[in-house]
């Protein structure tokens, strides 16, 4: 995946939504489906959109680009990215490194 891929990838699931369902997306015994009623059921997104977004956040996962995607949340000057946002990146990125 080559750099214009993976901020596509990116900002296809949304920064916010890949680190608050990151564990889930990372799941290796979490089937897709699974990941996708839970998005359903937590967020207003329409099934379609839950579907592109795990597709999304698990290709950036799959291709070992995790860590680079959460260091990119945690210096995103968004405004749709919360300092709560960031500092849940950085403890992800602190678990994900160990």
């Amino acid at each position: 995946m080559n750099d214009k891929q993976f901020t596509r990838n990116l900002q296809s699931v949304g920064q916010s939504c890949f680190v608050k369902y990151f564990d889930d997306f990372a799941s290796s015994t979490m089937p897709r489906e699974d990941v996708i009623e839970k998005l359903k059921s937590e967020t207003n997104y329409t099934e379609k959109s839950c579907i592109s977004r795990t597709g999304h956040a698990r290709s950036i996962i799959a291709a070992g680009l995790a860590a680079k995607a959460l260091r990119k949340v945690m210096s995103s000057d968004s405004a749709m990215v919360s300092e709560e946002t960031r500092e849940r990146a950085n403890e992800l990125l602190k678990r994900y490194n160990t």
